[in-house]
């Protein structure tokens, strides 16, 4: 790579790093602003009742998952491949909604962290600073949500396969009668 290359590069950033945070922040009216101020005891109060309640949900979730991908999915998948009966279907099925599941521990812990922050700030007299971050737990709380959506997809997409298969062995072992 030449040097004015790298200078670009270095120089881009460089200016990325020296941007303001709120550059693309929504525009917040005076009614919203006052709104943020004055009730910031009551909307922090909020804020740790939903903290307390996606952890417990987080914890709850987990288990289902953990459970799906354990003791269901892998204890199948083991049991068709030592019955020489793998299925594909069912072994990519175990394979993403474990790759899921790892992304849904992530984007808790991502959420979880930017909740923390948002709770933090003082939205009294930064209410701006305030509404970014909130913006910005939102935008985590809906990735965290994609991921559930998604492990729950999966799990259905899973069950499906396996009555399939079920039917199917049904049907070879009953057509020789």
């Amino acid at each position: 790579m030449n040097l004015a290359k790298k200078g670009l590069i270095v120089f881009c950033a460089v200016l990325t790093a020296a941007m303001p945070t709120n550059l693309f922040a929504v525009e917040l009216t005076e009614e919203q602003i006052g709104n943020i101020s004055s009730n910031c005891s009551s909307i922090k109060l909020q804020l740790q009742k939903v903290q307390r309640m996606d952890a417990k949900s987080r914890v709850h979730l987990g288990a289902q998952f953990e459970a799906i991908a354990n003791s269901l999915m892998m204890n199948l998948n083991l049991r068709l491949v030592k019955n020489n009966r793998a299925n594909g279907d069912i072994a990519s099925q175990q394979a993403e909604f474990s790759n899921v599941r790892e992304r849904f521990k992530k984007d808790y812990i991502e959420y979880q962290k930017e909740l923390e922050e948002l709770i933090g700030i003082n939205c009294k007299d930064d209410p701006y600073r305030f509404y970014e971050q909130l913006e910005y737990v939102r935008a985590r709380r809906d990735d965290m949500g994609w991921s559930i959506t998604r492990l729950r997809e999966i799990a259905d997409e899973h069950r499906r396969s396996v009555l399939d298969m079920r039917e199917e062995l049904y049907d070879k072992e009953h057509s020789n009668e």
